[in-house]
Order: structure tokens, then sequence, then C-alpha cells
């Protein structure tokens, strides 16, 4: 009995020693989380999985989140290609190929994101709404319309 219970304490001791140093996941694993959130405008969600220049991004971009979400209807994952510290994750978006960058930051993967940059559909979420904006303050309201789904 009582090797029984040297083994179930270093087994539990076992399970909370790789269940605290546990990462978000490799590459892949941190990309799709990346996108998945994104995909649900869930911007703080995204930001786990983000870069610290990317979560700057986000913030700057988390007001206009609720007014217009991506929402693809489908996020198929594809290659992921490793180099070093830096890795490209292919992906389709409603069938449109893209791509995300992720970086190696602290020892873990994360996505490494910008508004405007990249070849991430998801990347519009931001853009088509601050041009909208941008016009409407103009007087044309077209893009607002456009934007809104009008």
């Amino acid at each position: 009995m009582n090797r029984t219970l040297k083994f179930s304490a270093i087994a539990l001791l076992a399970v909370v020693v790789l269940w605290a140093c546990g990462s978000a996941g490799g590459a892949k694993e941190v990309g799709e989380k990346f996108l998945n959130a994104m995909a649900k405008g869930d911007i703080e969600g995204a930001k786990k999985f983000a870069t610290k220049d990317a979560q700057t991004s986000l913030d700057m971009m988390a007001g206009t989140a609720d007014a217009k979400k991506a929402n693809p209807d489908k996020i198929e994952l594809g290659d992921i290609k490793e180099e070093g510290d830096k890795a490209t994750l292919s992906y389709k978006e409603n069938g449109a190929a893209k791509t995300l960058d992720l970086v190696k930051e602290g020892g873990e993967w994360k996505a490494a994101w910008t508004k405007g940059g990249g070849d991430s559909g998801l990347d519009k979420l931001g853009e088509d709404l601050g041009e909208a904006m941008g016009d409407a303050m103009s007087g044309d309201t077209t893009a607002t319309d456009t934007a809104a789904g009008e």
C-alpha cells in the first residue's frame, strides 16, 4: 500500500507539473485558435494568441469589432511551414486562400497579425468600417450602407 501511495503521489505531481508548464500549443494550434476567435469577433480571445504588437492592433480595432464581424462561414486549415521561430499557416476562408504569420514570443507561438497587413481576409474586419466612417464624415453614406450590409 505504501508503494501504491508513493506511485500515486508521483503521478499526481507529474500531471500538475505538465499542466502548469503547458503552453497554448504548436504553431498550427495557436493559428487555429486565433483565427477562430477573430472569426467570432472575439478580440479579447484572439489577443491571448497574438504577439504584443498584434495585441496593440487588436486594441485599436476592438471598438469596430462589434459593429462588423468577419464571421466567415468556413475556415479550413492548410499546411504550416515552420522555419526556426517563424511559421506561416495557410488556410482558406470561405474558399479564398489566405495566410497567417506566426512567431515565437517568450518561447510560445503567437499570431503576428497586423491590421491591414498580410494576406488575412480577417484583416478587413476593421478596414472596411474605417473606410466607411471616413466616407460618412465627408458626407458619402454609400460605404456605411455597404459596410452595414444594407
